[in-house]
């Protein structure tokens, strides 16, 4: 599926952006990031065909961080969006495939998107879609990529640094997120039931008292381990299990 991501500081200049895309794009995934940080994540766990990028986005200039998306996303266009025309040399001499004004026009828009087209960034989106997203995820083990089929996870957790991935014989550490992890292996029969941990529900065994008045949950293959269910996840979880 074509994806899409929209860097801007401003919602309601995302918003207004990602609609007159849908209207043109109406098959394509958008993503949003309100900051540097937010996009230096998006950037980092999604491989985009366009990024639509403001140049001003408070604590770092647009053209800088053109230059830091560049690393993980080499094969993408970006186009930078701006209320300002004094950047337009300086974004073309990093290689934008367009530079569009503020505010948005439609036709404008458009204008950009055939472009896009011309160029060859669209042009994989009917072979990309022959394939289905495979159930597995990759994970280095010592000098080999290993690739895990998602049910022999039982459960992953967050500490801050990586993301440690728990199955039955090994634990991997990953640079993954919790939040890209999540997005892609909910819809596997996974359940996010703290901040910090992500289980296969394939792999419950129980639900045990916690501290005040809380749960935690058993997991087979991990006996001694109590993790903890916070409570607003109990009340979903909950309904899951149909208690």
């Amino acid at each position: 599926m074509m994806k899409i991501a929209i860097v801007d500081d401003e919602r309601p200049a995302r918003s207004e952006l990602r609609y007159l895309l849908s209207q043109i794009l109406p098959e394509a995934e958008f993503f949003e990031a309100d900051s540097v940080k937010s996009a230096d994540e998006l950037v980092k766990n999604n491989m985009f065909q366009v990024i639509f990028l403001d140049i001003n986005l408070g604590e770092v200039n647009g053209t800088v961080l053109a230059s830091a998306i560049r690393e993980h996303q080499p094969a993408a266009a970006i186009v930078f969006v701006t209320a300002y025309q004094e950047y337009a040399a300086k974004a073309f001499e990093l290689g934008v495939v367009d530079y569009i004004l503020k505010p948005y026009d439609m036709e404008r828009i458009r204008k950009t998107v055939n472009r896009l087209r011309e160029q060859g960034y669209f042009a994989e989106e009917k072979e990309t879609e022959k394939y289905e997203e495979l159930d597995k995820l990759a994970v280095n083990a010592g000098d080999k990529i290993r690739l895990l089929d998602y049910q022999d996870i039982i459960y992953i957790e967050y500490n801050q640094r990586n993301s440690l991935i728990h199955t039955a014989d090994e634990t991997y550490s990953e640079n993954y997120t919790m939040t890209a992890l999540s997005e892609r292996l909910e819809k596997k029969n996974f359940f996010r039931i703290h901040k910090s941990y992500l289980v296969n529900l394939n792999y419950m065994e129980e639900l045990v008292p916690a501290f005040s008045n809380g749960y935690a949950l058993r997991l087979k293959y991990y006996p001694d381990e109590l993790l903890p269910v916070s409570r607003s996840q109990m009340k979903h979880l909950k309904q899951l299990l149909e208690l």
